[in-house]
């Protein structure tokens, strides 16, 4: 019994250490702006800039993940939040992913009467 639950703690931790993703790992560089380097001090701590740039959020979703964040440890001040929720919003809002995606040609399916 005691063998089983330790293996179950040991998979649950490696599970959750090897999901974690590395804040020294190479991400996607943040656009240039006023706010870009405080901006990467507070999000990179923990985490890379491409659980940044992957995203494309509202301001209000952008202002709910800064909250997320703080509640885990991110050091906002009062005095920069609007310039972060900018910052975020100006280069990842959402209008900025859907033309990404727009832009793309729509990929072709095998087996098609069109191939």
């Amino acid at each position: 019994m005691f063998q089983r639950v330790c293996a179950a703690v040991f998979l649950f931790t490696s599970t959750i250490l090897a999901s974690a993703q590395a804040p020294s790992a190479p991400g996607k560089p943040l656009p240039p702006g006023p706010t870009q380097a405080k901006v990467k001090a507070a999000c990179t701590s923990c985490h890379n800039t491409s659980r940044i740039t992957g995203q494309h959020l509202t301001r209000k979703q952008w202002s709910d993940q800064l909250d997320k964040m703080e509640g885990l440890g991110a050091v906002i001040p009062d005095a920069d939040r609007n310039a972060f929720l900018n910052y975020l919003t100006k280069n990842f809002g959402p209008g900025k992913g859907a033309a990404k995606d727009a832009a793309k040609p729509a990929a072709k399916k095998s087996g098609s009467a069109a191939d």
